[in-house]
C-alpha cells in the first residue's frame, strides 16, 4: 500500500504557462527556461517541477486556455485581466492576477504617408492589432479615439486581428501593395516595423494613457490556486524573483529571451530595447482602476473596480499600486 504513495511523491509536478511573444513576457521565460520556478519550488520542498511555456498568437487564445483549463497560468495584458475578472468573479473558477510583470510602450505606426494623426485614417486603411476589440492595443486605439471624437469605437472597423510578427511581415510589402497600412506594436516588433520604408509613428501609448500603466500581468484561476497552494506560492515567489533578475542583468535576459523565443534580433538589439526608458519589469501596479473605469465607460466591463486589490490574489497584496 505504501508503494503508490512513493511513486506519487516522485512524480514531478507539472505547471503550464501560456503567453504571447514579446520582450514584455521575459519573466515567464526566466521562470521556465531560466529555472527560477524550480529554484523557488525547491525552497518550499516541492521537488521536481516540469514547467512549460506555450506561445499563443493573441489574448483571446490566452484567455481561452485559462478558461478551458488547458493552461494553469497565462501572461496577458491588463484588458484580459479586467474582462476575465468581470466575467468570472464570484464563480468557482474566478480569474485574478498573481502579480504584475511589465510595462512597455505600445506604438501605432503606419506606412501610409498621408496619415500623421489618427484623424487622418480613412476607409482604405487597415490597422493590425493582436485581437480586434479585446486586445490592449485595440483598446489603446479606442481611448485615443474617445479623446478625439468622444467616440471610442470610431476606428474599430479598421482594425484587423493579426499577430505582431505577421503584421510586420504583411506591411513589408509596402504602401499600395500591403493589405495593411498600420500596426499597433510592442517591442521588439515596434523596432522592426519602424525600419520599413516610409514607416513613422502616429501615436504612443504613454501619451494616450497619460502616464505609466500596468501592461502585462500573470493570471490564474481559483482552481489552480486551490489545487496546490504551495505550488501557487512558489509561482508567486518565482515571478517576483524573475522580475528582479530581468532588471538586474539585462544582457543575460536578452540572451535567455533570444534562445527561448528563437528570436532573429541580435543580443545588442535586444539589450537596446530593454534599456528603453519606457520599458520596465515591475511588480508595482500602475493606474489599473483608471483603465478599468475606461472599460466600464465604453461598455466593455459591467462591474466597477474601486481598488486594484479586487483583481489580485492575496499573494500580490504586499505590493502597493494605484
Amino acid at each position: 500500500m505504501a508503494a503508490p504513495a512513493i511513486v506519487r511523491a516522485q512524480t514531478p509536478l507539472a505547471v503550464s504557462f501560456v503567453q504571447q511573444r514579446g520582450l514584455l513576457y521575459l519573466p515567464v521565460d526566466m521562470m521556465v527556461t531560466g529555472g527560477v520556478l524550480q529554484q523557488e519550488a525547491t525552497k518550499l520542498g516541492l521537488g521536481k517541477v516540469e514547467a512549460s511555456a506555450r506561445r499563443l498568437s493573441g489574448p483571446a487564445a490566452v484567455t481561452d486556455a485559462l478558461l478551458s483549463g488547458s493552461a494553469d497560468y497565462g501572461a496577458a495584458a491588463l484588458p484580459s485581466l479586467l474582462t476575465l475578472w468581470d466575467k468570472t468573479h464570484g464563480t468557482a473558477n474566478e480569474v485574478r492576477a498573481v502579480g504584475t510583470m511589465s510595462n512597455g510602450a505600445m506604438v501605432l505606426y503606419t506606412i501610409n504617408p498621408n496619415v500623421k494623426t489618427i484623424a487622418d485614417f480613412t476607409e482604405k486603411d487597415r490597422i493590425a492589432v493582436p485581437s480586434v476589440r479585446i486586445s490592449f492595443n485595440a483598446m489603446m486605439l479606442e481611448m485615443a479615439a474617445e479623446k478625439v471624437w468622444n467616440d471610442p469605437h470610431r476606428l474599430d472597423h479598421l482594425t484587423v486581428g493579426l499577430g505582431h510578427a505577421d503584421a510586420v511581415a504583411a506591411l513589408s510589402a509596402g504602401y499600395g501593395k500591403a493589405t495593411l497600412t498600420a500596426h499597433i506594436a510592442v517591442q521588439p516588433f515596434t523596432e522592426r516595423g519602424l525600419r520599413l520604408p516610409g514607416a513613422h509613428v502616429v501615436a504612443d501609448s504613454r501619451e494616450v494613457f497619460g502616464g505609466p500603466l500596468t501592461q502585462v500581468c500573470l493570471l490564474a484561476g481559483k482552481q489552480t490556486r486551490d489545487k496546490n497552494p504551495t505550488l501557487f506560492k512558489a509561482v508567486g515567489h518565482a515571478l517576483e524573483a524573475s522580475i528582479k533578475l530581468c532588471n538586474a542583468d539585462k544582457p543575460a535576459g536578452a540572451v535567455l529571451w533570444k534562445k527561448a523565443q528563437n528570436a532573429s534580433e541580435s543580443i545588442d538589439e535586444l539589450r537596446a530595447l530593454l534599456d528603453d526608458p519606457g520599458f520596465e519589469f515591475t511588480s508595482q501596479p500602475h493606474r489599473i482602476a483608471y483603465f478599468a473605469a475606461f472599460l466600464k465607460r465604453i461598455g466593455s466591463m459591467k462591474a466597477e473596480v474601486g481598488d486594484w486589490k479586487q483583481l489580485f490574489w492575496e499573494t500580490a497584496y504586499a505590493q502597493q499600486g494605484d
